[in-house]
């Protein structure tokens, strides 16, 4: 039964807790919204094997610790919202292997260090939130010279 869900939409319904390594057994889902509730714990790196994932929202929570390197290699990720949260460390410059990522909320964390320069291989992001974190450096230039469409762009300024 569980290769039938195609998505799973559990925003805003109060939960609190790690997210269940167990979301790995939907196999075919394509969005996952867990977004405005309480869970805590780290994104678990687990979610690559939701191979098909193309929206992922885990934004509005109490999530912790750093951003896996790994959900770069989610290929068929379009949205990728973290926002709100209590993540820490780098952002990880295997994001910028997500080709098709349209939209990018990574803002109101605690993220550090700089900006990746591989983010300006994101050809088609129309959207891009980072600000609320403690990035230092200026924005690379790669990420604002990229020839995709950006529509909103809420970038840090240079530390």
């Amino acid at each position: 039964m569980a290769e039938c869900v195609t998505g799973l939409e559990l925003g805003n319904n109060n939960l609190s807790g790690e997210i269940p390594a167990e979301l790995v057994k939907l196999t075919d889902i394509v969005f996952l919204y867990l977004g405005g509730n309480q869970l805590s714990g780290k994104i678990p790196a687990e979610l690559v094997k939701l191979t098909g994932l193309v929206d992922l929202n885990l934004s509005e929570n109490q999530l912790s610790g750093e951003i896996p390197a790994e959900l770069g290699n989610l290929s068929e990720l379009v949205v990728l919202r973290l926002s709100e949260n209590r993540l820490s460390g780098e952002i990880p410059a295997e994001l910028g292997n997500l080709s098709g990522l349209t939209s990018l909320r990574l803002s109101e964390n605690q993220l550090s260090g700089e900006i990746p320069a591989e983010l300006g291989n994101l050809t088609n992001l129309e959207w891009v939130f980072l600000t609320g974190n403690v990035l230092m450096g200026c924005v690379p230039q790669s990420l604002l010279d990229a020839p995709g469409d950006a529509n909103r762009l809420d970038l840090p300024a240079c530390n």
